[in-house]
């Protein structure tokens, strides 16, 4: 009866450590926001342009630009303000708006939906934020003692 108590504790204390080292070994290779952003400028280089409603001249203009090295550019000016890196100690999760679009861990980083990244990131600004209902109320206060 001893022996099968004592194997249950050395058995349920070695998965334990092993959980304990697991954790430790995710916290410590969680990507960084710029692995995560290698990632979506990978997927933005292989960006299909003609899923897009473009005219032939907007169009030439892009490839012009991507042709002078401009992607480094589109990373510095448009990506990188829109994309937030959620960063949960043990993984995290990059994302356009509330849209999740990458998943790091193990120093590895994932995309959850490769085909969609240029649109989402083209849809960035097209839906409006929430407005903030303490503002409305107090304007519409304000406007109503006038």
């Amino acid at each position: 009866m001893k022996n099968g108590k004592r194997k249950i504790k050395k058995g349920l204390i070695v998965i334990g450590a092993i959980i304990v080292i697991l954790l430790i070994v995710m916290s410590m290779t969680n990507p960084s926001n710029n692995d995560h952003l290698k990632v979506v400028a990978k997927n933005l280089d292989k960006f299909d342009m003609s899923q897009l409603d473009l005219t032939e001249e907007e169009m030439a203009q892009y490839t012009a630009y991507m042709s002078s090295g401009g992607s480094a550019n589109i990373i510095d000016k448009v990506v990188k303000p829109s994309f937030k890196v959620k960063d949960y100690g043990l993984w995290s999760v990059g994302s356009f708006k509330d849209k999740d679009v990458t998943l790091g861990i193990f120093n590895k980083v994932y995309t959850l939906d490769a085909e969609s990244i240029g649109m989402d990131l083209l849809n960035r600004d097209s839906n409006p934020a929430p407005a903030d209902s303490t503002k409305q109320a107090a304007d519409s206060t304000s406007t109503a003692e006038q």
